[in-house]
């Protein structure tokens, strides 16, 4: 038990729907998107057509955790294996259009994404691509659009106009439909702001799949995060829950499925528990975390950061000699000065 989908339309043989979500654009807002509704369960389609705003940086060097920054070719390549790693797909197709499914319908239940191959239907679809906002053309009232302006008011450097599309957490006008990142009035042109804004489109989109399935009360729950072992469970804990459910998650006129109720609090107790890791567990998924880290960099840089440091390969803690931890404190190589 989990609050988190175990069956969805796209995993559904008889269903027309090709991926839960569709994410257009491959750049830092589409792939933190990305990341978010793969881990939340959604079987997630990134549709890559390699014209990320970020590759019009030559170094990204305000991004938290790159103390000396991070070439953008490097950082969107992390993001790839990351939406892979969480069950995602990336692919490289450039998408020409999004309609709804349903040519009559204005508020459609599904979506048509159109690639320069061929189509894909998608449940929900997050655009995140400020160089090829076209792609919102059959779309363009429903969502206030204002790129068809763009060619007219492009500033200086090339840049779309801002701002690109009006959203409220990176919901449009459409239900189903979201806009991550630059496209969006709520971002700035920054790389971190697009990537947390990614991130923040990404959770409201499973927070309105889980208030589909529960009741918008359980769906604002929805956090994706691990806790310490311990945090949640032990004695008193269950009694606690069922006070704190039906104090804060129960609507004030009551009007529920009974089965539906139960589910949704037992799903929440689960889903609580499931946070929790043991010491054990942080430990394993640190160092797995920093070897995956390696893969992405250069071979001669980690046999020169080896070199220079004096790590033995052989200790399984990555030591070094005693000459080698000799120095003052915070001490670094002089190659990575």
């Amino acid at each position: 038990m989990t609050t988190r989908p175990d069956t969805t339309p796209a995993a559904d043989p008889d269903s027309r729907i090709d991926a839960d979500v569709a994410v257009v654009g491959g750049g830092a807002a589409g792939l933190s998107a990305a990341t978010f509704v793969a881990r939340y369960g959604l079987e997630t389609t990134v549709l890559d057509g390699g014209k990320a705003a970020i590759t019009q940086c030559a170094h990204v060097e305000n991004y938290l955790g790159f103390p000396a920054g991070i070439a953008p070719d490097r950082l969107l390549e992390l993001g790839r294996t990351q939406v892979e790693t969480e069950g995602g797909q990336v692919v490289d197709e450039r998408v020409t259009a999004v309609r709804p499914a349903d040519s009559d319908g204005s508020e459609p239940d599904a979506f048509a994404v159109e690639t320069t191959s061929g189509e894909l239907i998608a449940d929900r679809v997050v655009v995140a691509a400020a160089y090829d906002g076209e792609v919102l053309d059959p779309l363009a009232d429903a969502v206030a659009d204002t790129h068809a302006d763009a060619e007219a008011s492009d500033d200086a450097d090339g840049s779309p106009p801002e701002p690109f599309v009006p959203t409220d957490g990176g919901r449009t006008e459409v239900p189903g439909l979201y806009v991550a990142g630059w496209m969006s009035d709520e971002t700035v042109h920054q790389v971190a702001v697009s990537v947390g804004h990614g991130a923040q489109v990404g959770l409201a989109l499973a927070r309105d799949d889980m208030s589909e399935r529960y009741w918008p009360a359980v769906g604002e729950r929805y956090v994706d995060w691990v806790v310490h072992d311990g945090r949640y469970g032990g004695d008193g804990w269950d009694a606690h829950v069922d006070e704190w459910f039906e104090r804060e998650m129960l609507p004030a006129d009551g009007d529920l499925d009974q089965a539906l109720v139960e589910r949704a609090r037992e799903d929440l107790k689960a889903e609580f528990l499931g946070r929790c890791v043991t010491p054990e567990e942080r430990s394993r998924r640190d160092r797995r975390g920093q070897r995956r880290l390696l893969d992405a960099l250069d071979d001669d840089v980690i046999g020169a950061y080896v070199a220079e440091t004096d790590i033995d390969p052989t200790e399984p803690t990555g030591g070094r000699s005693e000459e080698s931890t000799a120095g003052p404190a915070g001490a670094r190589p002089e190659g990575d000065r």
